[in-house]
Order: structure tokens, then sequence, then C-alpha cells
């Protein structure tokens, strides 16, 4: 049996000359640098459509604080026109209240008290006594009675000016507040701006995005297969497939993606277009096709908001990446009705309109369907 002092002796030899030890440490620190790896290349396979998603909730909340900063600014503002007017209307009353009572100050101070008796006795008789006492008691009660109002007169004023001080330093404080979230929201969409660009020219995340559109395309399909039909009463109009070849684009705008296969010329990856890609100024008012009634108005992932409108006879269009929508499921909807406005909501590209027309569920080229 090997004594155990020696055994120890040797391990602790090994350990200070750096083998084991040093071996442990390698294998650690190896562990470390392969979990950083890790994490970001979990990083790097995240969603691109999620990111974007992230990151449009986030505009859109800080758009949100900027309108509602705004409208609150606004208020602020008119509060302070009314302060304003209101000092204004006390200020006339007590001027006015001054003008009569000065005059009448002026004579008391002139006629003095021997003045009054003086008036008194000259009297000619009872009655003419009595009567100059009455218009003499008359003319003293009109006087306390001015003096009265332009004492409030003059507290109406000073509480109007502390009113009007008070919106103004509540405006000042809203305003700067407007200009915070609206620098928010400008930094955020600058963010916003930056990670498309950067998915633009990026192939990783380019061939990624391309993937998550298959994907998406097809939960739209289930989605548009999962609506309801139409509700009794208000029956949609008949007769939609006699529109082919007279429909209008739904917005003002030139066709720059047509339907079918994709080639991106600088990526060479392949993509199935189900629709038409519409180029259109933001904030462009978009209107339906055809009378319908709207099936479905909110956001959907990888298309921002979009508009679902039953023609009837099985025909649904679909307009997606909008900045507004202007109407709600269940609506029913004429020809031309503006149903929301050209935005970049779930978009890679930047503002256009995305226009499907569908048929029984399945995507058909539009084309054919559109006015010359």
């Amino acid at each position: 049996m090997v004594p155990a002092a020696p055994i120890a002796l040797a391990l602790s030899l090994s350990l200070a000359a750096g083998g084991p030890r040093a071996q442990l440490d390698a294998l650690d620190a190896r562990r470390r640098a392969e979990e950083a790896a890790a994490r970001m290349l979990a990083q790097q396979e995240r969603s691109v459509l999620d990111t974007l998603a992230e990151s449009e909730a986030a505009l859109a909340e800080a758009a949100a604080e900027a309108r509602r900063a705004e409208a609150a600014r606004a208020g602020a503002e008119a509060a302070l026109a009314q302060a304003r007017e209101e000092e204004a209307a006390a200020h006339a009353r007590l001027q006015a209240r001054l003008a009569e009572l000065r005059p009448r100050l002026a004579a008391r101070e002139r006629l003095g008290r021997t003045g009054e008796l003086q008036v008194l006795l000259s009297s000619r008789s009872l009655a003419d006594l009595v009567k100059r006492r009455w218009l003499m008691e008359r003319i003293l009660s009109r006087d306390v009675a001015l003096l009265a109002e332009a004492d409030a007169a003059r507290d109406a004023r000073e509480r109007a000016r502390a009113a009007r001080q008070l919106e103004a330093g509540r405006l000042a404080a809203l305003a700067k507040e407007a200009a915070e979230r609206r620098q928010d929201a400008a930094a955020l969409r600058e963010e916003r701006e930056t990670l498309l660009a950067a998915l633009r020219t990026a192939r990783g995340f380019h061939e990624r995005a391309a993937a998550e559109a298959v994907v998406q395309q097809r939960r739209l399909a289930e989605f548009v297969a999962t609506l309801p039909p139409p509700r009794s009463g208000g029956a949609l109009p008949e007769g939609f497939a006699a529109r082919r070849g007279r429909l209008p684009l739904p917005v003002t705008g030139h066709v720059t993606v047509g339907f079918g296969k994709v080639v991106n010329p600088r990526f060479n990856t392949v993509t199935v277009q189900n629709g038409l890609d519409i180029d259109a100024p933001a904030g462009a008012p978009v209107r339906a096709v055809a009378a319908g009634r709207v099936v479905h108005a909110g956001w959907f992932k990888g298309y921002g908001n979009i508009v679902i409108v039953d023609h009837g006879d099985g025909f649904h269009t679909l307009v997606a990446h909008l900045a507004s929508m202007r109407t709600a499921m269940g609506e029913d909807v004429a020809a031309g009705a503006v149903l929301g406005t050209v935005g970049d909501t779930g978009s890679l590209k930047g503002p256009y309109l995305y226009f499907e027309l569908r048929e029984k569920g399945r995507p058909v080229d539009p084309r054919p369907w559109l006015a010359p």
C-alpha cells in the first residue's frame, strides 16, 4: 500500500506545476466561450419578423404617446386661451365698475358731510325732505353696491390671472413633454430604418425573411379559410366575377412586383408572391375595389395591419402594410370606400401596398381583373 503522504505531495506538486489545474481552467474557459457563442448564434437566428414586429410595436407605442402628449398640449393651449379671455373679461368688468364709481366718489368727496346736511336743510317742505333723504339713501346704497362689485371684480380678475399663469405653466410642461415624445418616436423610427437597412443588405437575414414569408403565407391562407361566412341581412353584392377586367387598383400607384415567382437579383433567392406590390406614397388612401363586407381588420404577422373584404361569390381582397385602418370588422363598405392608408407596418421594404385577390381561399393573379 502506497503511503498517503507521498500521493498528496505528488498531487500538490502536479497542481502547482500547472498541469491538471491549467487543463481544468482551459476547459472552463472553452465552455464559457462556447456558451457565449451559442447565445450569439441564437440571437442571430432570431426571427426577422419577430424583431421587426417588436420594433413596430415600440414605434407604435411611442407614436401613440406622442399623440396623447400633443392632444394634452392642445387642450392646455385651449385652456390657456380661455383663461386669458376670462382674465380680460374680469378686467373689463372691473374697469366698468371703477368708471361708474370714480365720479360718484369724487362728487361725494366734494359734497362732504356738511353738504349732505345742507341738501336736507334746504328742503322746501316735509315731503321734499323725505324725498331728498330717500334719494340720498338710494345714492349711498348704489355707491356701496358699486364698491362691493368693484371688489368682487378685482378678486375675479386676480383669480383669472392666477388661473392663466397656472395654465401657461402647464402648457409649457406639456409642450416640453410632447416634444420629448416626438423625439422618442423619431429615434425609434430611425432605429427601425437602421434595422431594415441591415436586413436588406444581409444575405442571412434576407434568406430567413424569405423562409419566414413562406410560413406566413401559409398561415394567412389558413386564416382566410377560417373566416366566417357572411352574416344574414344586408346581403353581399352578387356577380363579382363579372367585374373581371374592370377592377381599379386599391391605391393610386404602380405595380412593382407581380404575382407568382420572384427572383431577388442580389441574393438569387426565389419567393412566391401571392399578390401585387404597389408603389404608393405613405399616407395615401387605400380604397375597396368593390362593395363588400369587412371580415377582418387588424394586425397579422409578416403583413402588418391588414383589411380583408368579402365581396361574395367566394371572392376576398386583402390589403396589407397599412399605416392606419379606417374600417372595422363587420362593416359594409361601398366600392371606393377608404379602408386605410399606405404604410410600412410589417414591411421589410418601406412604405408600399400589398394587394391580394382570393377565390374560395386560393390566391389568384389580380392583374387580369384590373382595368386597363
